[in-house]
Order: C-alpha cells, then structure tokens, then sequence
C-alpha cells in the first residue's frame, strides 16, 4: 500500500517537473524571440544584415534566478560554419526589457570571407597544429568519428599528439582587417598546456592560438600590502587574479577575444616597463612566455636595478595597475566614467588609453607622479628611484665617530653604499674667509675629502675648486645652522665630477674642532629603494588619473588646478582604504611613502588617525600651507582632506564592519570608498573642502536615502567642517572659516527623523 501511495506522489512531482521545464523553456523562447525581433528592427544601427541576425544561432540562454535576468549569447554562422568568437549577447529584465547588449558579430559577414571551400583537409590541419607546438608526429592522425555534416567535423585520436582526444571542425576566424578567412578550429593538449588554435584551410598556417589553460601567474607584493614592511606582508605568487566583471578577458588582452595577444606587461589596463634613460617609449618589459608565468624575486640587500629587482618591479607595478582598474570598476570608475582601457568592450566611453606605467623612471628621484589626459589619451605613471639616506660615517677619532645625516647636491657623482673614505680636511684658498673655497685652494692634500664652509659663492664653485685642486669628495658646512638645504648647481657645477654633500653646522663644527685628523666616509646609509614597491604610492598616483576624470566629466582634465582642490587628499585616501587590513584601528597611525622614504612618520605632515593626538590638523591648518609655507598646497592641503574622510572612513567601519572584500564587500570601508568615488562625480569643477562635502553627503542620499549623514556629519565637523563652515574660495588659501557643528536632528537613532541641513527629509 505505501509503496502504491510512493509511486502516486513521485509520478505526480515527475509530471509536475516536466510542467513547470516545459513552461520555463516556453517562457525562455518567448523572450529569445522578442530579442530576435529587437535586432531584426535594429539590424542598421547595429550594422548587420538580415542575413547575419536569421542565420545565427542561441549559443546559451539562462536566467539569474535573485532579479529574473535573462541572458541570451548567438553565436554567428555563415552557410552553416560558424564565426570563431563571433558572439551577440542581449541581457533581458524579467519583463523582457533590454538591460544592455554586445555585439561582436561581423558586419555583413557573407561579404568578408575568403572562401567557402577548404583546399587543406583535416588531418593536414592537425599535423601542422603539431609542428608549430614542436610535437614530434611518428604517425599520422587517426579518424574516430567523422561528422557527415556540412562541416566537415572529425574527431582525431590523441595518441602521439595530444593528451586527450582532438576535435576539429571549420569555422571563419576574423583576421586583424576585419576579413574573414575559413580555418580548421581544432585544441591539443600537452604536458604543460592545452592549446585552442586556428589552422587556414587554405594555406595551411596557425592564424589564431590561445590558451585554454588560464594561469597568470605573477611574484609580487599582493593586495593588500602596502609594502615589504607592512604587517604580515611577503611577497608571493598569485595566479589569475584578474576580475571577470573589470577584466573579462584578462590582463593581456587587446582585442576583445579569447587568450592572451601579449606574453609581456601588456595588456588591456596598463603597459608597464622600464624607462631608465627617461624616453618615455620602447623600454624593457619582462615576458612571462607562453604560460604568462611572471616569476621574478626581489631582493631588499641590492640595489634597484641588481639582480631580479627590475624585473620584478615592472611585474609588481603591472599587477597593482591592474588591481587598482579591476577593484575601482566596481565603484563605477568603468569606461562610461572615462577610465582608463584600451578596448572598452563597447561598454561607452573613449578606449585607447590603458596608463603607460615607467617603473625606475630617470626623469627624476625620490618622488612619483602621474599626468591624466581627458578621456581617449594614454594617461603616464612615472614611478621613481627614492635614493639611500646620504651621510658621512665619522671613522677615526672614537670621540666624534658615527653616523652624520647628509644632503647630496643636485650636481657631481652620485653616492653608492660603498662610498668614499678619506682623511676630511678643511681647505683654505688663501682669502680673508678661506675656507669658503671660492678661489683656487692653496697646500690641499691630493685625495683627501675636503670640507668647505657655505657663502661667498656659489655651490658648484666651491665644488670644482676642491675638485681641481685633487678633492675626492666635497663636504660643505651650512655655516647659518643645521638645515640641510638644496645645492644648485649654479655656472659651474655641470663641470663638477666628484660627490658633494652638505653638513649642518653643529656636525661641522664637531669635526673643525678636532685637534687630530678625521677619517671618514661619505656614501649611501644602505641601498636605494624603488618605488615600484611601495604600493601605497602606486596606488596615490593612479588616484590622481581616478580624481581627474571624475572631477567634471572624463572629457576634461583641467578641474582640479584651483588651490584649494584636494587631489592629493583623495589619492591619499585611496592608498589608505586599499590596503587596510583585518585588525587595523581607527587610532593607528598610517603613514604615507615610509617604506620609500624611510622616514617612519612618511612624507606627510602628521601621520593618519582619527586620533586628534597623532594627527591634529583642522580646515584652518590650510592656511598653513599656502605657497612658501612649510608645506606647500596641494600636499599639505590635501592631507588634511584625507584626515577627514579616513575619520568619516572609521565612522562607517564602527557602524557596518569591515569587510575584507575590497570588490563586492558590504563593510564600512566598502561604502566609504564609494561614497567618496561618488561624491567626485557629484562634485563641481574646481572644488573646494565644502563642495567636497557636500558631494559626498549628496552621494550618501543618493545610495542609502541619506542613513549615514550623521557619521559623515560628525567626521567633517570633528576637523572644522561642520554646519556653518566655509572655504572660502576655492582658488584661495587662507580664507576658511571652522565650525565644529553638526547641523540639528542629523544624529538621531531614527533615520526617518533626519531633517538636513537643505531642508530635506530623510525617506523611510
């Protein structure tokens, strides 16, 4: 009996199983015609025949099952042999609304194709696949299973050629002219990879090969390690860590298709290379091969440019490039928003204009910088050599021996870690202030390091006088206190040969006082750092091109000239938001450029807290920074942009949590670096610490009906920003007036109680 009544029910969900597919595959074909009939009336705008849409075939039609998104893929033929990568995808709503589409399909593709017979037959097709792999082929291809269809399908045995089985059909592979030219598709698989490849079916030729076997593989400093000396952080190899949304068809692609069209730090989202000798143009690129193996070790002990380092260092700045391009798209810097591609994918905006990244730049040193043409130019990353801490190592006598910080002259030889030792003897050029060596000097020991007081005249000078008269190195005493300050070169330093350094006054005097003789050595404290490494300056620089092409539209690039722009501020915040990790607080301190610099407080004013302690700046600390200030704009104004968003950044994190997912994540951090990349688009050009503001509380309302307005609020009031607030004018510097209020009924527990400062009521 309950084996009766088992059978009943199960017969009954099985009819009811084929009822509801059977509806579903209705319901699916309704809405594959309704798409048909879209590209029928559209065939002109989309440059297609009517020929090119009816002869096309449903390659994959499914539903997302959480919105009811249907997705439908044509492949296209010609005389029943299909397009190789000749794809038409249209993305229907659950109403059979058109979200968007993409077209790859060739154009009245009848009218492209070479041929419609093949002169090579398949086992031909095969050998030559072979021997362009370097497989060695003792017997020809044995036929398993041979299609009578009307292309020509064959199934080849795999023995003596592929691990596995071969199939190979015709198809139309496009040409780079756009032409169509008939091709054996066929895939072999060997030891170390599985080839797809395209074999002319009239000459015999691979004309197309990609690689099934995905594995990029790059050494680098991963996500999100902001250096070597980061917490945890070591280098290592990650394999295909390209996004499938940013990056569809991987990090070397060029053309929109199927595999790789460079086996170098080329692709899509960036070329990365060596440019030494400062040409902009043709330098060094490392080739991961055929495998995209890019595997490279750095080593702290050389020199940038010993062993693997530049190798390693083009790889790492081609990975962050990417990275950065890949976890922004996610926020909406995508092509529509002018970011930076070479093939746009038909996805809107200007392609051709992936950055061109100079790893170990020449143009300059101890700096980095990034130049943001509008949308369509190839904007430039120029990633510098930060030079080793110079100084003077005091050998003999005991009493004064040590380490003395140093100011290398912007003229002479460079410093190296090995350095320059001698006996260190003041000079005399017989005058009144002799020692100022602004003569020819009188009884200089040949070979000795001199040492010369500054003043008189110029610092070149000075320096090709002890030069002529045998010095191997040049140290000049800042006789007006112990800052080191720059030495230009002046009328004669282009002639100058040997080192030169300069000494605050108090070491000067320490060694002038010295009644026996001083040894020493001047030279480099360790060796130079790349700032390919520092991946918070990676990060920083590609900020700005992020903060250009947001800023007023990706048309321009001329909206954040004024004084008061804070370029720097965002491109800060970036770095900071990348690469926090799980535990970090909201006291740390983060430093910006330390690893590079090696300074531990960074090249900032005050490192970034939320702690007043650590970092105090307030809106009125942006007069301090005005043109001959300590700290000139747009640095030190910028800074203080960032300490206020990474205050409203940890205001966020308190409310939602860190989520350690930089691309999808639902945590504070994730909603604060969207609101700020929001809140440039919403922003004017030439903005100011107000509209800035006022952009991201606009983007707030925008995304979440404004439910974050009090963290925001209080952030921005907590450094001066608050209610009642200006910066004045936003081509000015000095003219900022704080408030520390934060507007009434903004920070209430019930988000529908919110009322804001322009009248508007928070929605339920």
């Amino acid at each position: 009996m309950s084996l009766s009544i088992r059978g009943i029910v199960t017969s009954s969900l099985f009819l009811g199983l084929i009822s509801i597919a059977h509806s579903q595959q209705t319901v699916m074909q309704e809405s594959i015609e309704t798409a048909r009939q879209y590209l029928l009336q559209h065939q002109h705008t989309l440059q297609l025949s009517k020929t090119d849409i009816l002869d096309a075939r449903i390659q994959d039609a499914y539903t997302t099952k959480h919105n009811g998104v249907k997705h439908l893929v044509w492949r296209q033929y010609i005389n029943g042999i299909e397009v190789y990568g000749g794809d038409l995808q249209i993305n229907l709503s659950k109403d059979d609304q058109i979200i968007n589409k993409h077209n790859q399909f060739t154009p009245y593709a009848e009218t492209k194709i070479n041929t419609s017979d093949y002169r090579i037959v398949a086992d031909q097709a095969v050998l030559s696949a072979a021997s362009h792999l370097n497989i060695d082929t003792y017997f020809p291809p044995v036929a398993i299973n041979i299609s009578r269809t009307h292309n020509q399908a064959v199934i080849f045995r795999g023995d003596e050629i592929s691990g596995v089985d071969i199939p190979v059909k015709l198809v139309y592979q496009k040409m780079p002219d756009g032409s169509l030219n008939l091709a054996w598709d066929l895939s072999i698989q060997t030891p170390d990879n599985w080839w797809s490849l395209r074999i002319d079916a009239l000459s015999n030729e691979v004309i197309n090969q990609i690689s099934w076997q995905a594995h990029a593989s790059y050494e680098v400093l991963p996500l999100p390690y902001e250096s070597p000396t980061a917490v945890g952080a070591a280098f290592s190899v990650v394999t295909d860590p390209a996004d499938s949304v940013a990056s569809p068809y991987g990090w070397h692609d060029a053309d929109g298709l199927s595999g790789a069209e460079y086996n170098d730090t080329r692709g899509n989202n960036v070329f990365a290379q060596e440019d030494l000798n400062d040409t902009n143009s043709g330098g060094f690129r490392p080739d991961g091969g055929a495998g995209l193996d890019f595997l490279y070790t750095w080593n702290g002990q050389l020199e940038p440019t010993d062993g693997e380092n530049m190798e390693a260092a083009i790889v790492n700045l081609f990975y962050w490039n990417n990275i950065i391009h890949d976890v922004m798209y996610q926020y909406g810097f995508d092509e529509s928003a002018g970011n930076f591609q070479e093939n746009n994918y038909g996805n809107g905006g200007a392609g051709s204009d992936a950055v061109n990244a100079d790893a170990l730049d020449g143009s300059g040193t101890n700096n980095a910088n990034f130049g943001t043409p509008p949308d369509g130019g190839n904007p430039r990353m120029q990633m510098f050599i930060f030079t080793a801490r110079a100084g003077l190592t005091v050998n003999s006598p005991a009493g004064i021996a040590g380490f003395y910080t140093a100011a290398p002259a912007g003229f002479g030889a460079t410093l190296n870690s090995a350095g320059i030792t001698g006996d260190i003897e003041l000079v005399d050029d017989g005058s009144a202030n002799g020692s100022e060596a602004c003569n020819a000097l009188v009884a200089f020991q040949s070979g000795n390091i001199a040492l010369i007081d500054r003043g008189g005249c110029e610092f070149g000078t000075k320096a090709l006088n002890a030069e002529n008269a045998g010095a191997s190195a040049v140290i000049i005493v800042n006789n007006q206190g112990d800052d080191l300050i720059s030495m230009s070169p002046g009328d004669d330093g282009n002639l100058v040969n040997v080192a030169t350094v300069m000494i605050g006054l108090s070491n000067g005097d320490l060694i002038k006082n010295e009644v026996t003789t001083v040894n020493g050595t001047l030279g480099k404290d360790g060796v130079d750092r790349d700032g390919d490494f520092d991946n918070g300056i990676i990060i920083h620089e590609y900020g700005h091109g992020i903060s250009n092409r947001l800023t007023g539209g990706p048309s321009t690039s001329s909206c954040l000239w004024n004084d008061e722009q804070m370029g720097e501020g965002w491109s800060d915040f970036f770095a900071l938001v990348m690469t926090a990790q799980v535990g970090d607080q909201a006291d740390d301190a983060r430093a910006m450029g330390h690893f590079a610099t090696q300074r531990p407080n960074g090249i900032r004013t005050y490192p970034y807290s939320r702690s007043m302690a650590i970092n105090p700046h307030t809106l009125a600390n942006v007069s301090d920074f005005d043109y001959g200030g300590g700290d000139i704009s747009p640095h030190g104004v910028g800074s203080i942009w960032t300490a206020m968003l990474w205050d409203m950044y940890w205001n966020l994190v308190d409310k939602y949590g860190f989520d350690e997912d930089i691309y999808q994540g639902s945590g504070g951090n994730n909603m604060a670096l969207q609101l700020v990349i929001d809140g440039l688009k919403l922003q004017p050009c030439s903005p100011g610490f107000e509209t800035g503001r006022d952009a991201i509380l606009a983007a707030d309302t925008a995304n979440n009906r404004g439910a974050n307005h009090c963290e925001i609020w209080s952030a921005f009031a907590k450094r001066g920003l608050g209610e009642g607030a200006s910066s004045g004018s936003s081509s000015n510097l000095g003219d900022e007036t704080e408030s520390f209020a934060i507007p009434e009924g903004v920070c209430v527990t019930e988000p529908s109680d919110i009322i804001f400062k322009d009248g508007f009521e928070g929605m339920n």
